[in-house]
């Protein structure tokens, strides 16, 4: 049996979030594991250094010029040229092309090659093409993704529901392995501290992570609990109209944008409730910081958070109904000791999410593809 020796990963687009967390933690793994990682991104030598331990191999692409728009189609584009140039260094039988982003092409240009690539999924097709800003382009995409998926040699994905939407698209079902994200790197012990009288919202500004539910249960939840500040943390093209139906809804003072927060660890400790009414997700990893911080959570029933939250446990609520989210914050504070014991019972879930069992398991589902058809 043929085990990796090397990978080729691509994220062509660096960016600040979740997956990042995900994508530096496996690699980390992989190279304590002595694998060799050869990564296509367009990573800044400063972020190298940080997040990353000593042996991976930086494979950069130039920033594009261009504007937000078609940076990332550029970058993609950029990251298929260096593709076929570690190509001609690496052999086929002992590597595999692991995609973290943009996956059309790569899988178009893998299949051409003959070489194997596995991709990770990171959100719930169906929602995301639904809710989509432009479903004209949203739609494309989806047909695209239809057609190119199933050339793929295996696709990881982490939540039930993101794996259901993809088994719509894809042949063979065996070909989408359920894997969690490889982001806690331990479980906390949490301290008794203060609880503020924060409700907290984590996520960028935008329609999809829907805070402009959370901006009008929070006018209705006010009322009743008037000394309550609404922290909102993350930036996005959604600023503006935020801060503007604040305005129209006068509780400009007492909602707080903070924009984008390096370490958010003190709003997640001191705050009474994270709301999460997303519209569409992949596994939030949002929530499983709230749950490891011990700060109870509402939220939609959005890809991944039954996953995390349990459906026995969870307070779950309709993303669209922002009178049903207030009385859920309203009844929330009025039961807050349940509201923390059941909180406990959550905790226990969050092993799921550990980085070792989650990492171990994408290397032996990558290896399992390596092999296949092989003699």
């Amino acid at each position: 049996m043929n085990k990796i020796k090397k990978f080729i990963i691509l994220y062509p687009s660096w960016e600040r979030g979740g997956a990042t967390v995900n994508l530096i933690n496996f690699i980390n793994y992989c190279i304590k594991k002595k694998i060799q990682i050869h990564l296509i991104s367009n990573i800044n030598k400063r972020d190298q250094k940080i997040f990353f331990i000593k042996g991976v191999n930086f494979t950069n692409i130039k920033d594009s010029k261009n504007n937000n728009i078609f940076k990332r189609l550029t970058t993609s584009m950029s990251s298929i040229f260096l593709l076929l140039g570690l190509w001609k260094k690496i052999k086929r039988h002992e590597s595999i092309v692991l995609s973290f982003q943009s996956h059309i092409i790569p899988i178009i240009v893998c299949k051409f090659f003959n070489r194997k690539i596995i991709f990770r999924n990171s959100e719930d097709i169906t929602s995301a093409t639904k809710y989509a800003d432009n479903k004209f382009s949203a739609y494309i995409v989806f047909i695209l993704k239809i057609f190119t998926y199933n050339f793929a040699n295996g696709i990881i994905t982490n939540s039930i529901k993101a794996k259901r939407s993809l088994d719509l698209i894809t042949i063979n079902k065996n070909k989408t392995k359920l894997i969690y994200n490889p982001y806690l790197k331990k479980i906390l012990v949490n301290k008794k501290i203060v609880k503020k009288n924060f409700i907290l919202s984590v996520g960028r500004l935008c329609k999809q992570k829907n805070q402009i539910i959370i901006i009008k249960a929070f006018a209705l939840f006010l009322k009743r609990f008037p000394k309550y500040k609404l922290i909102l943390i993350g930036h996005g093209q959604d600023e503006f109209k935020l801060k503007k139906l604040c305005n129209d809804l006068n509780i400009s003072k007492n909602v707080i944008f903070k924009g984008w927060v390096f370490n958010p660890k003190k709003y997640y400790l001191r705050s009474k409730i994270l709301v999460f009414p997303s519209l569409y997700e992949g596994l939030p990893n949002t929530l499983i910081e709230a749950v490891n911080f011990g700060l109870p959570c509402i939220s939609s029933r959005c890809s991944g958070a039954t996953d995390i939250l349990t459906n026995k446990y969870g307070l779950f609520v309709d993303p669209s109904n922002h009178i049903l989210l207030a009385n859920k914050m309203i009844n929330s504070i009025f039961s807050y000791k349940q509201l923390l014991s059941n909180h406990k019972k959550i905790k226990k879930n969050l092993t799921n999410f550990l980085v070792k069992p989650q990492a171990l398991k994408y290397l032996t589902y990558c290896n399992n593809i390596l092999n296949e058809n092989s003699k």
